[in-house]
C-alpha cells in the first residue's frame, strides 16, 4: 500500500490552501491476467478503494488498454508505477538501459495518468561515492525533461525497496531528503518503505517531510499484517495531525 498527500481542489480545479491536504492511499494491484484484474477490481470497489499503485511487469501481462478500460471503468486512479532506473548498475542494467527503461515508464505511467513512476537509483556498488552521485544524478536528468513534458513525478526510493540494499543509494547529507532537495525539480521526489512491526519506529526523522514535500510511503506486508492497514493509516494521520482522511 502506498500512502501520499493529496491537495484538495475547488470545483474550478485550483488547489484549496484553506483546506488540510487529504491522506490518500492506494492498494498494490496483484492480478496477472485480465480476469483476475476483473474480479480484484470488484473487490476493491466493495471496500470502496479509489486509488491503486501497480507493477509494470504485470501492467504488461495484462495488457495497457485492457488495464485501462478496467481502471476507468471502476473510477480507480494509479498512484504510482514500478519499477523502474537502477542507474549504477547494481540491479542488473547498464546506465543507458537505466535510463531508456525510465523513459519508457514515464510514457507507460503517463497513459495511465499515474501519479509518479517508482525510479530506483541503485546502490554506490564497487563506484566512488562521488562518481556513484554523479551518475545517478545524470540518470534522472537524462529522463527529466520526459517527465516535466509528460508531469509524471519520479519517486526515488529513499530506503531499501528490496530488503537488499542493492536498490538505493546513501548520501551523506544529514537528512535524506536534503538529497532530494539537491535536485531542485519538483518532479523528483523522495519514497521511503516501511517494514517494521511498528510503522514508524526506525524511520528516518524525514519520514513526515517526504510526504508533506509530495513523496510517498509505501507500506510493507508485514507491518499491515500485524498491525492493520487501517491502524497504520491512524498513526500516520495522527502524526501529521493537520490532514485529513477520506472517509470510506
Amino acid at each position: 500500500m502506498d500512502v501520499v498527500l493529496e491537495e484538495k481542489h475547488s470545483h474550478a480545479g485550483l488547489s484549496n490552501e484553506n483546506e488540510p491536504p487529504l491522506l490518500g492511499t492506494a492498494e498494490l494491484l496483484l492480478a496477472t491476467d485480465f480476469s483476475e484484474l476483473v474480479a480484484e477490481v470488484r473487490q476493491l470497489q466493495r471496500r470502496r478503494i479509489r486509488m491503486v499503485s501497480i507493477r509494470r511487469q504485470r501492467a504488461c501481462r495484462i495488457g495497457l488498454p485492457n488495464l485501462k478500460m478496467v481502471l476507468e471503468d471502476a473510477g480507480l486512479q494509479i498512484c504510482t508505477v514500478g519499477f523502474a532506473g537502477g542507474f549504477t548498475g547494481t540491479l542488473g542494467r547498464g546506465y543507458r538501459q537505466a535510463v531508456d527503461d525510465t523513459r519508457r515508464a514515464l510514457d507507460f505511467a503517463a497513459a495511465l495518468n499515474a501519479r509518479g513512476v517508482v525510479v530506483m537509483s541503485g546502490s554506490r556498488g564497487n563506484h566512488t561515492y562521488n562518481h556513484a552521485a554523479r551518475t545517478i544524478r545524470d540518470g534522472l536528468f537524462d529522463c527529466l525533461d520526459d517527465a516535466l513534458r509528460l508531469r509524471i513525478d519520479m519517486l526515488v526510493p529513499l530506503t531499501t525497496m528490496f530488503g537488499k540494499q542493492t536498490d538505493v543509494f546513501e548520501p551523506r547529507c544529514d537528512s535524506m531528503l536534503d538529497w532530494i532537495d539537491e535536485f531542485d525539480n519538483h518532479r523528483i521526489k523522495g519514497m521511503m518503505m516501511l517494514r517494521r512491526r511498528s510503522p514508524l519506529k526506525g524511520l528516518p526523522a524525514c519520514w513526515e517531510r517526504c510526504l508533506r514535500s509530495g513523496g510517498a510511503l509505501r507500506i510493507g506486508r508485514r507491518c499491515r499484517r500485524t498491525l492493520g492497514s487501517h491502524n497504520v493509516v491512524a498513526e500516520i494521520a495522527l502524526r501529521l495531525r493537520d490532514v485529513a482522511v477520506p472517509v470510506s
